[in-house]
């Protein structure tokens, strides 16, 4: 259990990046998983972690949405590899969120406290750090995916996916023909939107119980 009381000063300048619009969103971010600590401690009613759950949505999508837009536009070379943890987490919630909705005491406040605040310690430390340097300089703008690199990079170039492929046959309008086979290149070979493909998919049709159940394992009472 985390006590955060008082701390604000101490974590900004402990875990800052010295990137003002990603430290402001983090500071906001760990603020929030204190509240929930707190009602936490006093006895956090499905109601408080209901909206807890949704500012969490709600937020970390925002905040991944500007982080990787500061990515795209200072050339970042580890785009693709950040914006992966990015969809990671988000699956978590979402996940999170699904299960309570069902079950309402199958989610453990405890670890899913103590998760988001080791996620979002970890993430900023080994991950979001490495940003700085390329908002900050020497390497702006010499990042694999610069503006002008992503605007005349080619799907042929991308490394196709690591992980076996399965053939999938679907019925879709005709007119839709070439939309579905671009999408499919896009999943195949690794490219920039390929993620972007699956977020709006995700978001689209949701996850199953079951799908939801498997994501949200280390939040859930055994």
């Amino acid at each position: 259990m985390f006590e955060y009381e008082g701390l604000e000063n101490e974590w900004f300048e402990k875990y800052k990046i010295n990137v003002p619009l990603i430290d402001s969103d983090h500071l906001n971010l760990f603020m929030e998983i204190g509240r929930f600590n707190e009602h936490l401690q006093s006895g956090m009613s499905s109601e408080e972690l209901e909206k807890s759950l949704s500012f969490l949505d709600k937020y970390v999508s925002a905040h991944f949405a500007r982080e990787e837009m500061l990515m795209r536009e200072k050339g970042y070379p580890l785009y693709i590899e950040h914006k992966t943890l990015h969809l990671q987490f988000k699956k978590v919630v979402f996940a999170v969120r699904r299960v309570f909705q069902t079950d309402i005491d199958k989610v453990d406040k405890v670890k899913l406290n103590d998760f988001l605040y080791n996620w979002l310690v970890e993430h900023i430390q080994k991950v979001d750090i490495k940003l700085a340097p390329y908002v900050n300089g020497p390497y702006i703008g010499t990042g694999l995916y610069s503006t002008e690199r992503l605007q005349s990079i080619t799907l042929i170039e991308q490394a196709p996916l690591d992980e076996e492929l399965v053939e999938v046959t679907v019925k879709v309008p005709m007119s839709k023909q070439k939309v579905i086979e671009r999408c499919a290149y896009a999943f195949m070979h690794n490219t920039p939107e390929a993620q972007d493909l699956e977020e709006i998919a995700l978001a689209a049709t949701g996850m199953t119980i079951e799908e939801a159940m498997e994501l949200a394992e280390a939040v859930l009472i055994n």
